[in-house]
């Protein structure tokens, strides 16, 4: 499965807002709203977002001996839930959705798609 591919698969989750995905350098590779959303941040303010979130990961690798492997991070916002996944070649998955809404579905749903398409290990 292509990025694209897989940022549309991950679109079709009820709730989700945005989806992006980014190279260990921040760099975006893909991302996308889905249809009728308006957007909290600019585009500057949610690279920036990512930026903070990449570098977090850095430090989620000081604690891998003693914690394991971190499967995902998540901020609750009044208006908005962003989570980020590490996936497959030092790439990130960013991913918006609904404040107040049974996060751990969307999460199984987005980690249930990464398994099947190879992203993350099962």
């Amino acid at each position: 499965m292509e990025h694209c591919d897989l940022l549309t698969e991950i679109l079709k989750i009820e709730n989700t807002r945005f989806v992006g995905m980014y190279n260990m350098n921040m760099e975006k590779i893909t991302d996308g709203y889905r249809a009728g959303i308006i957007p909290h941040l600019s585009r500057d303010e949610y690279q920036d977002s990512v930026r903070y979130d990449i570098r977090r990961w850095e430090t989620y690798k000081m604690f891998q001996n003693q914690l394991g492997i971190a499967k995902f991070a998540m901020v609750k916002f009044e208006n908005a839930t962003l989570l980020t996944f590490a996936i497959a070649n030092d790439e990130y998955l960013r991913v918006s959705i609904e404040p107040d809404i049974n996060y751990h579905d969307v999460i199984e749903e987005i980690q249930e798609i990464l398994r099947k398409e190879n992203f993350i290990q099962p």
